[in-house]
């Protein structure tokens, strides 16, 4: 069981151009305008990315078509099986995609991932949007599965393309956002101890998420000691986070809760290993990151 499905948080848009970076993240030469015009569109383009990102594994997105096509196993199939095959929203991705790349700024090693992501995906998209048509109007019965079968080794074969890819954008997406997130919260922590904190627990959230990789893992106590430590982290951000915004008369930021209800699942699942918790945990994380994304939108 691969835990994939880990939303990842956008900057918020009150705190775009506060660390002005050239394309190789280092401090910009430019003049003081400039740089933060050239920040703001770089910072825009790695959001942008982040919302393709999210598409992708989000409902409908190519995650789950790709699962339920594997699931689906066409090869061993027969005329009187379920087929659960579909696009789903992987072009509302892919136009994300496109929008993002078409941007200026930004990593090339992340430009150079997007590029594959963008072919290999735009593929499994395509071939996907022609077999649905194929089963949803039951033309399989027509020709006894035969199309369905003939081009169900390139359709695998494609998806597997597509998940390297955009396993590869992934890890590019997530050192992009590890600089920018290093640097914003230096930023933070003397200008806004609330958002400091709140970026801090959600952070080290994901670190904790990112320890799970497989069902092997739902059993290793060098992970869960990895993971008491982050908890440790999470835990003492919230507490400050809260403290902060008793301090300003504010409410406690968006997606602590279910940060905090995320940690309740860990501390099951700890006692448990059963992967239906290391779940819990994904969703209620997701849900944190959703409704961060929303506050941030709005503060």
């Amino acid at each position: 069981m691969k835990y994939a499905k880990v939303r990842i948080l956008m900057a918020s848009v009150a705190l775009l151009g506060l660390v002005a970076c050239d394309k190789a993240g280092q401090p910009s030469s430019q003049t003081a305008a400039g740089s933060a015009s050239g920040e703001g569109s770089a910072e825009k383009k790695l959001n942008t990315y982040v919302e393709a990102h999210n598409k992708f594994i989000d409902t409908f997105g190519f995650v789950e078509m790709a699962e339920a096509y594997r699931k689906t196993d066409v090869a061993h199939a027969s005329v009187d099986g379920t087929f659960n095959v579909s696009a789903g929203w992987i072009g509302q991705g892919l136009e994300k995609l496109k929008e993002a790349r078409a941007s200026a700024g930004g990593p090339a090693d992340l430009d150079t991932a997007a590029d594959a992501l963008i072919t290999s995906m735009g593929k499994v998209q395509t071939r996907l949007a022609s077999l649905e048509t194929y089963y949803s109007s039951k033309k399989y019965l027509d020709d006894k599965l035969a199309r369905g079968k003939a081009e169900d080794r390139q359709m695998l074969a494609e998806l597997d393309a597509a998940e390297k890819d955009f396993e590869r954008f992934g890890a590019q997406l997530d050192l992009s956002l590890d600089k920018r997130d290093q640097a914003l919260l230096e930023t933070l922590k003397g200008s806004d101890p609330l958002k400091y904190n709140a970026k801090l627990a959600l952070m080290h959230a994901k670190k904790l998420m990112n320890l799970f990789n497989g069902p092997d893992d739902l059993n290793r106590p060098d992970i869960f000691a990895k993971g008491d430590a982050e908890v440790a982290i999470i835990e003492k951000a919230i507490a400050d986070a809260h403290d902060e915004a008793v301090k300003k008369g504010k409410s406690d930021p968006s997606g602590l809760s279910s940060l905090t209800s995320m940690l309740g699942s860990y501390r099951t699942l700890k006692q448990r290993h059963e992967a239906s918790d290391a779940q819990s945990m994904l969703r209620q994380y997701n849900q944190a990151v959703d409704s961060s994304n929303t506050w941030s939108s709005v503060e």
